[in-house]
């Protein structure tokens, strides 16, 4: 029989691929670690909320100068008609008397001019760079916050025992292994009730067209990164910029819903495949990947194109002719 020799030839054949619990364990440390990215992005936070919290800030700031600046002219409005009502009573005032009125006189003059120049409070208009400062320092603290358990482990391992360090890495396991392939939903939070009824006249945020997420398999994402890119550059060489850093074009995609899983390391790679060139450039004293003008144009073939609602209107009216109604956005802020 020879049956033998073909069942042991059976049993040598080597198993090939990654073990099922190895696989399942760095699917999930791939979905925490872009989960805990997302967070300590700051990107849980939208723009309507930083630019509320930023209002209310100012505001508030207002509301105290305001406050402040009145109890000190009463103050001296007090003093100087107290030194007055003595100067009626008893046929005048002594040398001190008198520079004490003048000088309440004159902190009573500059509270009240103090006053008159801070009028009332406006909304400020804010840009993109005082949005981005705001999440950065959003960020910032939260990358302290998580460094706090890390730091803990240390210690704990280098003071009191090893076996802290052993038990956390069994933990992150257990926890990688638990979550599996299955991914965080990564979304923005909603605007807190307080901070809007705290900022009635701030204007929300037109909600964003639903965009359908495109399938990876078909390249259309490649035409839809390159025309999102392009739009960017156009804007920025509109506003005299000369190239956009990566991780700007990264965060105006991540708050319209796309390209989520992807942070500020992955994102040049993506940029490469859609074969949009990028290289390292300083913009307003930040050093970081970016798309030059010059060199996206080379790339597509053309000058990079505005979206139609940003193109300037330079045509003028005739005289006696009413003026067009379809000006651009960039030409109404300069009537403006």
């Amino acid at each position: 029989m020879t049956t033998a020799p073909e069942t042991t030839e059976q049993h040598s054949v080597p198993k090939t691929g990654t073990p099922p619990t190895i696989a399942r364990t760095g699917a999930g440390a791939g979905h925490i670690a872009v989960a805990l990215a997302h967070w300590a992005g700051g990107h849980t936070i939208g723009p309507e909320e930083i630019t509320r919290r930023i209002v209310k800030q100012r505001s508030e700031a207002h509301q105290a100068a305001v406050a402040e600046h009145a109890r000190a002219a009463r103050a001296a409005h007090k003093r100087a008609r107290r030194l007055k009502q003595r100067a009626q009573m008893n046929g005048g005032l002594v040398g001190a008397d008198l520079t004490a009125l003048a000088a309440a006189e004159q902190q009573a003059a500059h509270h009240d001019s103090a006053m008159s120049a801070l009028g009332e409070f406006t909304i400020p208009v804010l840009d993109p760079g005082q949005i981005r400062h705001h999440r950065h320092r959003v960020a910032a603290v939260r990358c302290v916050v998580l460094t706090l358990p890390v730091g803990g482990i240390v210690a704990g391992s280098w003071l009191w025992t090893g076996s802290v360090f052993l038990f956390s890495v069994v933990g992150a396991v257990g926890a990688c292994l638990a979550r599996g392939n299955r991914p965080f939903e990564l979304t923005v939070r909603s605007v807190p009730a307080e901070l809007i009824a705290a900022t009635p006249h701030v204007l929300p945020e037109a909600p964003a067209e639903l965009v359908e997420p495109v399938p990876v398999g078909t390249g259309a994402w490649r035409e839809e990164l390159r025309l999102y890119v392009e739009h960017a550059v156009a804007h920025a060489d509109l506003e005299g910029r000369a190239s956009v850093h990566v991780a700007e074009l990264l965060h105006g995609l991540q708050s319209s819903g796309r390209f989520l899983g992807l942070t500020t390391k992955t994102f040049p790679a993506k940029l490469a495949d859609a074969g949009i060139p990028y290289r390292v450039a300083k913009i307003g004293g930040q050093s970081g990947n970016a798309v030059r003008y010059d060199a996206l144009a080379q790339a597509l073939g053309h000058q990079p194109r505005l979206p139609a609602h940003l193109v300037p209107d330079h045509t003028t009216d005739e005289p006696g002719e009413s003026p067009s109604p379809n000006r651009s956005p960039a030409t109404q802020a300069t009537a403006g």
